[in-house]
């Protein structure tokens, strides 16, 4: 093992890599939320129905999911710097690529270049905060974070106020790619710092998480939180311009509204984590979801629809940070590969959900597909009792 000793106060100071890192995380929201912003104009261009669209997000997933799985072990053997910046790239690449698409089955090998770089990011931005500060992680892993749903709310705020102006989707595609680039090349000449080394064999480890029942109960929860959460973050906008509003700045906004209750949720959840356990913080949450979640397609007008949509977002927000923070306090096993192996069943969740949505829009209207919502909710709440029955747990230090 590895180690590299810093000063307590050589810790506490933002360094450039901070920054690039946060343009890290934003540029990988923007990756992930891009086609959900665009996706009506990229169906009306391909005439394409809603599980296609649904499908393109399905796409992305299964690559970030493919890659996380590989990405620590190529980092650990190789190093973080040559495989984060070449996810950037990648990103840089796919994004370009689906600007200049004729067809649907070209911007679907786009999107998936989108996802091999994003898989890259979603694996290797948290450790790569960790090496910085080792000794302050946590503060700076949640400063670091934050700027995922700050890339949501400026990429719908931006794109959204560009389709209204009648600019392209292509268009739109090409300037996230040039962001993407400036990021790239930022990483490709930061110092990165010397990482731990750890020498256990990575098969044996995943193998060992993946006998334990627990992890599987875990595995579910995530599934469905990762899936309430892409739901809603995906069809927002096309809900609003099917039944509310033909304005694409209105669509776009339902994503802002959304990403930014998701911000003060997980605010609020580290709140109150010093003052309740987690899993009751996750039950009252899911239990105002399946009321919110029920009563959004009886929406009438954008302001209930926004409404509900920012409580949906505040029950939806704590979930996947704190059914890791549970799952890492009830499961005795290395926090990285229990990570890494959540993130990858909650990854499927993200993909699983508006592909499921859109198809039964195709049948029985988006409005149908909405009612999946209410159901991942009830699912969820029966886990959470089980959970709660087996892992008796005090209050938590923190979400």
């Amino acid at each position: 093992m590895k180690t590299t000793i810093y000063t307590p106060n050589n810790d506490e100071s933002i360094k450039k890599l901070d920054v690039v890192s946060w343009g890290g995380f934003t540029v990988f929201s923007i990756s992930a939320v891009i086609i959900a912003i665009c996706l009506p104009e990229i169906s009306k261009t391909f005439s394409t129905d809603l599980s296609e669209g649904g499908g393109l997000e399905t796409a992305r997933n299964l690559l970030v999911f493919i890659v996380v799985l590989v990405a620590g072990m190529l980092a650990q053997r190789w190093g973080k710097k040559r495989f984060l910046t070449l996810g950037q790239y990648v990103i840089a690449a796919g994004l370009l690529l689906v600007s200049v698409s004729q067809s649907y089955a070209m911007i679907i090998i786009a999107i998936m270049l989108v996802g091999v770089g994003g898989g890259f990011s979603e694996a290797l931005l948290s450790p790569l905060v960790v090496d910085i500060h080792k000794h302050n992680s946590g503060k700076f892993l949640n400063i670091s974070h934050a700027f995922y749903p700050v890339g949501i709310v400026g990429a719908a705020l931006l794109f959204g106020e560009l389709l209204t102006r009648g600019y392209s989707w292509r268009l739109i595609f090409q300037i996230a790619a040039a962001g993407t680039l400036v990021v790239a090349i930022l990483f490709t000449v930061m110092r990165f710092p010397p990482a731990e080394k750890d020498d256990s064999s990575y098969p044996k480890l995943f193998a060992s998480i993946l006998s334990l029942s627990g992890f599987w109960l875990f595995a579910v929860a995530l599934f469905l939180g990762g899936s309430i959460e892409s739901a809603l973050t995906f069809w927002s906008r096309s809900y609003v311009e099917t039944y509310l509003s033909d304005v694409p700045r209105a669509g776009t906004f339902a994503v802002v509204v959304f990403a930014t209750a998701m911000v003060a949720g997980r605010f609020l959840t580290a709140y109150l984590s010093n003052k309740m356990s987690l899993n009751s913080i996750m039950i009252y949450s899911v239990i105002l979801g399946i009321v919110v979640s029920a009563l959004i397609p009886l929406a009438s007008s954008l302001f209930w629809f926004y409404s509900l949509l920012a409580l949906a977002g505040l029950a939806t927000a704590c979930l996947w940070p704190t059914l890791m923070a549970e799952a890492g306090n009830c499961l005795q096993v290395n926090t990285t590969i229990l990570f890494v192996l959540l993130s990858c069943v909650g990854i499927i969740g993200f993909g699983f959900a508006p592909w499921i949505m859109g198809s039964i829009g195709d049948n029985a209207g988006l409005k149908s597909g909405f009612a999946v919502l209410p159901l991942l909710f009830v699912v969820l709440l029966f886990v959470l009792f089980i959970e709660k029955r087996r892992y008796t747990m005090p209050v938590s230090r923190g979400a």
